[in-house]
């Protein structure tokens, strides 16, 4: 395809386009035309001419779109695309954001983590209703001392990592893969097989995996009977890899003693779902990869992959189509 007849195209809403976008796209465009899209009723018009999109395209276009060599996508999961199999099955290249989500999804965990052991709902609870709490010292706990099992221990389960570490608390890392190298931070690494054995030794498990086949539902009932009586579990990863029964379940009858959910199955969570009502349960609304400069951030990925796609370079954050990763 002659890129002068071929289109770069970014779809994002108007309040989320980068400062300069235009330019700074239009300087690495290679002969290309760069076009904004923030209407994406206007897409339809244009998808012959498409060879490179970033930002937020919509799944039913893939297929559509003869002439799309590659898709960078805004975000790190890419389990939308087993929704999609004529998308799946196009002859293009997907990359996603992966690598700029650690420093915001840490500091939401250890957030979460501080205010489960330090009684913060309670303490705010009550500020609302203008009363002094009152609690005893074993009321209380502390994070040094504990260990922290992460499952799917990536770039941000690394990040992770290095603030336990600096908390006093021991890390275990269980992956997919065997560890191919030690690990720089120090962290124990396992694999899935041992997951049990990991498991039981776990004051805090960590799900950070993305949602796949493999791991769709994994979060059962036999998971939580392997976890510590006294274990909290911490989901920042994709609610579609817990059976939302089982944890509701270990919640009630006390097997785990309790969890910490930034994601859920359905979203937004249904009224009538028991996760709501449960008091050993915190609760926040998918919110963890937020941050103020994230549009910034994503479309500096996309900018570097444009640069190694004008080079002919394997690009950054390849995503499996099959794998879903």
């Amino acid at each position: 395809m002659n890129t002068e007849n071929s289109l770069i195209v970014l779809a994002l809403p108007e309040q989320r386009i980068p400062q300069d976008a235009q330019k700074r796209l239009q300087d690495r465009a290679a002969g290309r035309k760069v076009m904004i899209i923030t209407d994406k009723s206007k897409l339809d018009s244009l998808l012959d001419q498409i060879e490179i999109v970033g930002g937020e395209f919509p799944p039913p276009l893939i297929a559509r779109s003869p002439n799309l060599k590659w898709y960078q996508s805004w975000y790190a999961g890419a389990d939308w695309l087993q929704k999609f199999p004529e998308a799946k099955t196009h002859p293009f290249v997907l990359t996603n954001s992966s690598g700029i989500h650690g420093v915001q999804m840490s500091e939401h965990l250890f957030g979460m983590l501080i205010s489960w052991y330090r009684k913060f709902p309670a303490a705010f609870a009550a500020q609302g209703r203008h009363e002094w709490l009152t609690f005893t010292y074993p009321d209380m706990d502390v994070l040094a001392g504990k260990t922290m099992l992460i499952i799917g221990y990536g770039t941000i389960g690394k990040r992770v990592a290095r603030i336990a570490q600096a908390f006093d608390m021991k890390v275990v890392g269980v992956k997919r893969s065997p560890a191919t190298e030690q690990d720089p931070y120090g962290v124990t690494q396992d694999v899935f097989a041992n997951l049990n054995k990991r498991l039981a030794e776990a004051d805090i498990v960590v799900n950070i995996l993305p949602l796949t086949a493999e791991t769709k539902g994994l979060f059962n009932r036999t998971i939580f009977q392997a976890m510590k009586k006294d274990a909290i579990f911490v989901n920042i990863g994709r609610g579609g890899s817990v059976n939302e029964d089982d944890l509701v379940e270990a919640l009630q009858k006390g097997t785990i003693k309790g969890a910490l959910l930034d994601v859920t199955v359905e979203e937004p969570l249904p009224a009538s779902s028991p996760l709501w009502d449960l008091p050993n349960l915190m609760l926040t609304s998918h919110f963890s990869g937020f941050h103020p400069q994230y549009d910034e951030l994503a479309f500096q990925v996309f900018l570097e992959n444009l640069e190694r796609y004008n080079r002919g370079e394997v690009l950054r954050n390849v995503v499996d189509k099959n794998l879903g990763y």
